[in-house]
């Protein structure tokens, strides 16, 4: 072959890594201008189950929500809330009052002390057992998981109960095991007639439940009709009732809450 004829030779095709190179690239080009159709059909099927499984979980956190709100009046008649009490909570509107904004703020703002006090009828039992909201457990349900009412972590007690279980044995033993491990406690009526004081036995007793209760993770409300106003020079009439200790082991900065709930008998206009 001559040199000329050498010189007009075509020249091969590139061949190596680089041919490879730029044939990977040309079809990565190609595939993000022009995806292929089994691959965009993957990708809206995919879509779509999201947007469905998010709509039957969004169903199904609705239906467990409303059963929750019908089983609300059973949960607090386990929890052993008065009657009158179940039906001011268990209504279309609870009427907006001083203890239930008192409650709505433990809840909140996480603390574990109430504090309710006034004359009778402000409402002070109804505030308290507000509280039981916090008496859940969380279930699985359709792979989420959700709170459901726990009346075995809750419980409502009167004052005058637990100070006559505290001086016999036998059932009253469960029930103060009990006020010393549920989660939500509602210790109603705390007190007793203007001027009188506990005595030392009962007081060391309130004086063990308030620093046992005192507890992360536990809340306690303890209603009373005797007044926290501290008068001049001298302690209020439910301090002089339960004594310095309790009321400082009860009142503890930044887990505690106190709303006197004046003197006006709400039940005459409707409530329980």
């Amino acid at each position: 072959m001559s040199d000329d004829e050498k010189k007009a030779a075509p020249t091969p095709p590139q061949q190596g890594p680089q041919r490879l190179a730029d044939l990977l690239r040309k079809a990565m080009t190609q595939a993000r201008e022009k995806p292929a159709a089994g691959l965009a059909q993957l990708e809206a099927d995919w879509k779509q189950r999201e947007v469905e499984r998010r709509q039957a979980e969004a169903a199904e956190r609705a239906r467990h929500e409303a059963s929750q709100v019908a089983a609300w009046p059973e949960h607090l008649r386990q929890c052993h809330v008065p009657a009158e009490t179940v039906a001011a909570l268990s209504g279309d509107k609870v009427l907006d009052t001083p203890a239930i904004r008192a409650a709505r703020y433990v809840l909140q703002e996480g603390l574990r002390t109430l504090l309710l006090s006034g004359g009778t009828g402000v409402g002070k039992t109804t505030g308290a057992c507000h509280l039981f909201r916090l008496a859940v457990r969380d279930e699985m349900s359709a792979g989420q998981r959700m709170p459901k009412w726990d009346a075995d972590a809750a419980l409502f007690v009167r004052w005058s109960q637990l100070l006559r279980a505290s001086e016999t044995e036998g059932e009253d033993g469960q029930l103060l095991h009990r006020v010393h491990r549920v989660r939500v406690l509602v210790l109603d009526d705390v007190g007793g007639v203007q001027g009188e004081e506990l005595g030392p036995r009962h007081r060391e007793f309130l004086e063990a439940l308030v620093d046992r209760r005192d507890t992360p993770g536990f809340v306690t409300a303890y209603t009373t009709q005797l007044s926290v106003q501290r008068r001049e020079g001298a302690a209020s009439d439910f301090a002089n009732y339960v004594g310095a200790r309790v009321v400082s082991r009860m009142s503890r900065q930044g887990t505690f809450h106190l709303a006197d709930c004046g003197t006006r008998d709400l039940r005459r206009g409707g409530m329980s």
